[in-house]
């Protein structure tokens, strides 16, 4: 995937910045099939934005944040996430449509709440990752993510 100079400077921004730092920290408790890693780049002395650009494309193949929304949300409708995605584009489209069905449901059934904002657009996260338009969708969905995730504490007392 070819990317121009002011995109890899946006996704270098976007890994730095607290959302993507939140959803980290779910990492010691989802457990990954390929074992990979999203902050391995935070020990790395040489940290450059091709570690960024790896760890952003591992966040858009949809698989780590519905593992992440099934640990705020244990109880999911059963789908089936595909895990082993590469570089399919109808795969990733997938993932991120389980997601967003998981959110909405989530919102409406668990919280009692109607989500105003538009969900992600799937078709952008999943087609082509590597653009603006999809860092963009991705930052709407950690925010929904994280809403999930602030709202069922105060449901919650042990989470």
């Amino acid at each position: 995937m070819k990317m121009d100079e002011n995109v890899t400077e946006m996704l270098e921004e976007f890994m730095g910045s607290a959302l993507v730092t939140w959803v980290h920290l779910f990492e010691g408790i989802v457990d990954e099939e390929d074992n990979g890693s999203l902050s391995q780049g935070y020990m790395e002395v040489n940290y450059n934005s091709h570690n960024a650009v790896r760890r952003y494309l591992k966040l858009t193949n949809g698989v780590y944040l519905n593992e992440v929304m099934r640990i705020i949300d244990p109880n999911p409708k059963v789908e089936q996430i595909y895990h082993n995605v590469g570089d399919d584009k109808i795969l990733r489209v997938q993932n991120f449509s389980i997601l967003n069905r998981h959110l909405r449901s989530y919102y409406q059934e668990n919280l009692q709440q109607l989500v105003l904002m538009p969900l992600p657009n799937v078709a952008v996260l999943g087609r082509d990752p590597l653009t603006e338009g999809a860092v963009a969708e991705l930052r709407r969905l950690l925010l929904l993510l994280l809403g999930c995730a602030v709202q069922v504490t105060k449901h919650c007392k042990h989470f």
